[in-house]
């Protein structure tokens, strides 16, 4: 088809309609205009939170359930009840005297459990559920300051030989080694540069 045939047929379909042909206009041609919204409305989903949750969350945590089970009760992610925490207050709270009563729940279980395997599982519960007072390590921290230039093998084992006395760590100044007059590192020593 040339330019002189395409200019033809459109002239010619003007002359017999009086207007050029136009693209079909369907409902998604114009563009989308939505209504204003009020003052103070929220945008996207709504949310699932409600503030009866909040004693819910309690209640149910004062049983000895976690905050997973809790999101098991509730139906939703766990995710979700995190996302909760951050973005009300009420319910931050509320998970807080929540997990409180939890591990208020896990002692009185574990004092009324009889010997055997029941008080081995409160002790793990409540190690996970409180940390800061249910552990068995203890952390002791003990620091020695002591700044040294040289130590010879001898006082080395001297210092390790007396174990509970000895520095948890020992600082000192890195030592250049000097030279010769030929410019060649004298032979060592039996004392070491720390």
């Amino acid at each position: 088809m040339t330019a002189q045939s395409l200019k033809d047929r459109v002239a010619k379909r003007l002359k017999a309609t009086g207007h050029p042909r136009r693209r079909r206009r369907d409902r998604y041609s114009k563009p989308f205009r939505s209504k204003p919204k009020p003052e103070g409305y929220v945008f996207g989903r709504p949310t699932l939170y409600r503030p009866e949750y909040c004693q819910r969350a309690i209640d149910y945590m004062g049983q000895g359930y976690s905050v997973t089970a809790l999101a098991g009760e509730l139906q939703i992610a766990k995710e979700t009840i995190y996302l909760w925490i951050r973005e009300h207050a009420d319910f931050m709270h509320a998970i807080n005297r929540g997990r409180a009563a939890r591990v208020a729940a896990l002692e009185a279980k574990l004092l009324t459990t009889p010997q055997g395997v029941g008080v081995t599982a409160a002790i793990f519960a409540l190690k996970n559920a409180d940390p800061d007072e249910w552990q068995d390590r203890y952390n002791t921290e003990t620091r020695v300051n002591v700044s040294i230039e040289h130590v010879s093998d001898a006082e080395l084992l001297a210092i390790i030989s007396k174990g509970q006395n000895a520095p948890a760590l020992i600082e000192a100044k890195p030592v250049e080694i000097a030279t010769d007059v030929t410019g060649t590192a004298p032979a060592q020593t039996n004392r070491r540069n720390i």
